[in-house]
């Protein structure tokens, strides 16, 4: 079973999420912020990273800053799930090592697609 790191702080869209994937046969660890994500991801190395960019504590950019610095993790692909994503942003996204990105809201085949596209 492939595990997902969900990195989302708001409990609604993060509950959402969860079950969503656990019903299409993923194993989902969530995490509140990027700093509790860092810690799940470098014990657990999940398979796939679902991550928010706008959170407390650790940010979704410094996230991918630190994620992608370590040789550990940095092969791990992160999808970016957010709803702060401006056009421009797109392509930051992408060129700081992004597997890809859904913008919230999302419709669910829109996220199942782009999680099972970077799982392979």
């Amino acid at each position: 079973m492939q595990k997902i790191l969900l990195v989302e702080d708001n409990f609604d869209n993060s509950t959402l999420v969860r079950l969503l994937l656990e019903r299409n046969g993923f194993q989902v660890n969530a995490a509140e912020n990027g700093a509790q994500g860092m810690l799940i991801a470098q014990k657990d190395k999940p398979n796939l990273i679902l991550l928010d960019l706008d959170m407390p504590v650790m940010d979704g950019w410094t996230f991918i800053r630190e994620f992608k610095a370590d040789p550990d993790l940095r092969e791990i692909p992160i999808v970016v799930v957010t709803a702060h994503l401006l056009p421009g942003e797109r392509n930051l996204v992408i060129e700081a090592g992004c597997a890809g990105y859904v913008s919230k809201p999302f419709k669910v085949s829109d996220l199942l697609a782009e999680v099972r596209r970077c799982l392979l």
